[in-house]
C-alpha cells in the first residue's frame, strides 16, 4: 500500500460517523477517531493510553470482557448490545462489534470495536414496554404484567414446592369521592392510594392496579397466617389516614380478600376468583376489614 492509500484509509477511518476504538492486548486504548470523540467525549489525547474499561460502567466491565474474549476466540468477532459510559458520567446504550487485530503472522496483536449509539433507540423501546406493562396513572403494574407476574410464582411455587398470597384490594367510597368531586380528584386520589400502599411493601411483593379502584397485591414467599394479616392490617390502616388533595379532604379506606397458592387455587382465574369473592364478603363485615 502506498503513502497517498495509506492517507486515504486514515482519513476515512477519523471521519467514520461510528466509533471506532483499537485497543492493544491489554485492553489499553492506541487508537480513537472523530466518531467515538463525539460520543463518549474524550479527545483523542485523552483516550489514547487509558484502559477501554473507562467507557463501560463498572458493574459490566468484567462480564464484557469475559464475553468479548470468548466471543472473539470461538468465532473471530463479538457483536452485541451494551451500555456505555461518557466522559461527563451520563449512560446511554451501544451497538458494538469487535474483531481481533491481526500482525503479518496472524497472531493477535490488539482489538478494533465498531460502537453505535442506540440509546434513543433504546428509551423507545422501554417506554413501549412501561406503555404496554404499567398504568399510566399510578405506575404500577398493569392487569397484563400482573397476570404474567401470578403464572410466574405459580410455575416457580410448583418447582420449590413453596406458596405466595394474593390480595384483592378494594377501595371503600371511592365511587361517591369521584362521582362528588370529579374525576380529577378521584385520580389523584388513585395516585396517593398506590403511594401509600407501595410504601408500605416489601420491593419483592407486587403492587398492581387491577382495574377502577381495585388493586392486587402479590407478596412472595412462604409467610405466616399472622403475617398476612399483619400486612392486610398495616394496608387498611394506612388508607383509612385522611387524604389531603388539592386542599380538601376525604376519608376512604379499603377491603381486603385474600387468596394462598395452592390452598385456594392453583390457577389465575381460581385465585383471583377466589380473592374476589372474600374481598365481598369482607364488604359485607363493613369498611376497613378483609377475609
Amino acid at each position: 500500500m502506498d503513502i497517498k492509500q495509506k492517507e486515504q484509509r486514515a482519513k476515512a477511518f477519523d471521519y467514520l460517523f461510528d466509533s471506532v476504538v483499537i485497543t492493544d492486548l491489554q485492553g489499553i486504548i492506541t487508537d480513537w477517531n472523530k466518531g467515538s470523540e463525539e460520543l463518549y467525549g474524550y479527545s483523542q489525547s485523552e483516550a489514547i493510553g487509558q484502559p477501554v474499561s473507562i467507557l463501560h460502567v463498572p458493574e459490566d466491565s468484567v462480564h464484557i470482557t469475559a464475553e468479548v474474549i470468548a466471543a472473539v476466540e470461538e468465532f473471530g468477532k463479538w457483536t452485541g448490545e451494551v451500555q456505555m459510559l461518557k466522559k461527563d458520567g451520563a449512560i446511554g446504550w451501544i451497538e458494538s462489534m469487535c474483531v481481533p487485530l491481526l500482525d503479518d503472522n496472524n497472531q493477535v496483536i490488539g482489538a478494533l470495536g465498531i460502537n453505535r449509539d442506540i440509546t434513543e433507540r433504546i428509551r423507545k423501546s422501554e417506554h413501549l414496554t412501561q406503555l404496554a406493562h404499567y398504568d399510566q396513572l399510578t405506575q404500577t403494574p398493569n392487569r397484563y404484567l400482573l397476570l404474567e407476574r401470578i403464572s410466574h410464582l405459580i410455575n416457580q411455587c410448583e418447582r420449590n414446592k413453596s406458596n405466595f398470597t394474593l390480595l384483592y384490594i378494594d377501595l371503600d367510597k371511592f365511587k361517591i369521592v369521584n362521582d362528588s368531586k370529579g374525576h380529577a380528584f378521584g385520580d389523584k386520589v388513585l395516585q396517593e392510594a398506590a403511594r401509600r400502599m407501595t410504601k408500605s411493601i416489601r420491593k419483592s411483593d407486587t403492587l398492581a392496579r387491577y382495574g377502577g379502584d381495585e388493586f392486587i397485591l402479590l407478596l412472595e414467599g412462604t409467610r405466616k397466617r399472622e403475617n398476612i394479616i399483619t400486612i392486610s392490617k398495616i394496608l387498611i390502616d394506612t388508607l383509612s389516614k385522611t387524604f389531603k388533595i388539592d386542599n380538601d379532604t376525604v376519608d376512604i379506606s379499603c377491603c381486603i380478600g385474600i387468596a394462598t397458592y395452592p390452598y385456594n387455587g392453583c390457577t389465575s382465574e381460581e385465585l383471583l376468583s377466589f380473592a374476589d369473592d372474600a374481598m365481598y364478603k369482607a364488604k359485607h363485615k363493613g369498611a376497613g376489614t378483609f377475609h
